[in-house]
């Protein structure tokens, strides 16, 4: 069974709490500080650190997880981990000692309680404000499931697929995912001519690959959501995905090899299989496209931040465009309709507040240059000078 690839042609809503809700969160936020003045607290024989002190782990914390994050400028690809996607899509502005994303207090906390264990949270504690869950620290790291799409943690009676890479799914992400070529089919030929009506049409052969986390992993080293292969890589064959089964809880793939043509500029683009269609994995696609175009058409030499920043501000109107062209795609219940919704907006305030210097502030510069002069105007400039117009 051959891949799938373009050829010539090629065919707000957010989450809100209620009063109440509202009033509880800052309640107990409130309540936690009040709890952490204390110098010194003694609980038993355990001795609590002052709370200056536990801010500026929290802070080192961030900053060595958030600073892992940036890439080569070879990569060409998005980072997969959950724990640091999960950090930065956090709201709170990890800078402000009062707004820490990690919130310790020396006794238990009378107002929250975790949504996995459901039991009193009495130690560190997270929260992602904009899925609404708030849960014991210890359950990042206890084997507690996390989806690997929407980056929610497991909860109740939820029944989570575990993919075959080990990849944990959700029942709402796994109503939409795309698990065969066969399902990929429609975005690749939406994302085509996405890019067509940008006169950004793409007319270089391009084998478009799903694949397993541990492909990803053999060719990179590290877990990432997208991948372009170019010239550099000494690569002649990939292992993808091409076609699943479900067996209760998990799903078994197969795969098949594909050649990749020798000397080519861009010699494949690589696709984390099992994500929603049309959001995440369109997206996805968006961004690693824009590194395909930009080799093709000619962009060497680009700074990290100017390229993957060009990249997110691709995946960012995709999913701007998705909004644009409304959600008639968006079949099922209600529930899971505005689950796609709310997940759509989800991955946008990730793009628009990551911390990183290339995936973040990049994005941001890139996207005040295209605001300002145009996206024609700010490629020609780029092509020119590579670097952004002022």
């Amino acid at each position: 069974m051959s891949a799938y690839r373009f050829l010539d042609e090629g065919p707000s809503y957010e989450v809100q709490f209620s009063e109440d809700e509202n009033e509880d969160v800052v309640r107990a936020i409130d309540l936690s500080l009040q709890e952490s003045q204390a110098k010194e607290v003694n609980m038993g024989d355990i001795e609590f650190p002052q709370i200056d002190e536990v801010e500026e782990l929290a802070q080192e914390m961030e900053e060595i997880t958030l600073s892992s994050t940036d890439l080569s400028a070879s990569t060409g690809g998005i980072e997969l981990e959950w724990w640091k996607h999960f950090k930065e899509f956090n709201p709170s502005d990890p800078t402000s000692k009062g707004t820490s994303w990690w919130r310790k207090s020396s006794k238990p906390c009378n107002t929250l309680v975790c949504d996995v264990c459901e039991e009193q949270i009495c130690s560190a504690w997270l929260r992602c404000s904009y899925w609404g869950q708030t849960f014991c620290q210890k359950h990042t790291s206890d084997g507690t499931p996390c989806c690997c799409a929407c980056s929610r943690v497991k909860i109740g009676d939820m029944k989570f697929i575990t993919l075959s890479d080990g990849r944990k799914l959700c029942p709402d992400c796994r109503h939409t995912a795309v698990m065969d070529p066969e399902d990929c089919k429609p975005l690749l030929d939406e994302v085509h001519r996405f890019f067509k009506g940008l006169n950004m049409k793409i007319k270089y052969y391009i084998p478009i690959l799903l694949v397993d986390n541990d492909e990803i992993i053999r060719i990179h080293k590290k877990s990432l959501l997208g991948l372009t292969l170019y010239e550099k890589f000494e690569l002649d064959a990939v292992n993808y995905v091409t076609r699943s089964t479900q067996r209760g809880e998990n799903i078994k793939v197969v795969k098949e090899v594909e050649q990749l043509p020798p000397g080519r500029k861009v010699k494949a683009v690589l696709l984390l299989y099992g994500f929603p269609n049309r959001i995440a994995l369109g997206a996805t696609l968006a961004h690693e496209l824009m590194h395909a175009w930009m080799r093709v058409q000619g962009y060497p030499g680009l700074s990290l931040p100017i390229e993957e920043g060009l990249s997110q501000v691709m995946a960012h109107k995709w999913l701007e465009w998705q909004s644009f062209a409304g959600d008639d795609y968006m079949k099922g219940t209600s529930d899971k309709v505005q689950f796609l919704r709310n997940l759509k907006e989800f991955l946008k305030y990730g793009i628009e507040k990551r911390h990183s210097e290339a995936y973040g502030h990049g994005f941001r510069e890139v996207k005040w240059a295209v605001e300002r002069y145009g996206l024609r105007y700010t490629l020609e400039h780029i092509a020119r000078t590579r670097k952004l117009p002022e």
